[in-house]
């Protein structure tokens, strides 16, 4: 059985794992490039998730409509 001292740094360890924070840019302008190009296809992917929502979200509403009538 683990000791409780090594239960707490575990779940501390954890925590800051899954703290969601998200990485500071670098500073560095060869640094940033590569930055830019790493997150390049996450922001996109963020664009296209929005205007999936948006477009779920109008489609819903005009069948809210439609069934209204």
């Amino acid at each position: 059985m683990k000791s409780p001292r090594s239960i707490i740094w575990i779940a501390a360890l954890s925590l800051a794992a899954c703290s969601g924070r998200e990485p500071e840019p670098p500073q560095n302008a060869e640094h940033k490039a590569l930055y830019r190009d790493v997150n390049a296809p996450l922001e996109k992917a963020k664009g296209v998730e929005q205007l999936l929502e948006q477009e779920a979200e109008q489609r819903k509403k005009e069948e809210e409509r439609r069934s209204e009538q």
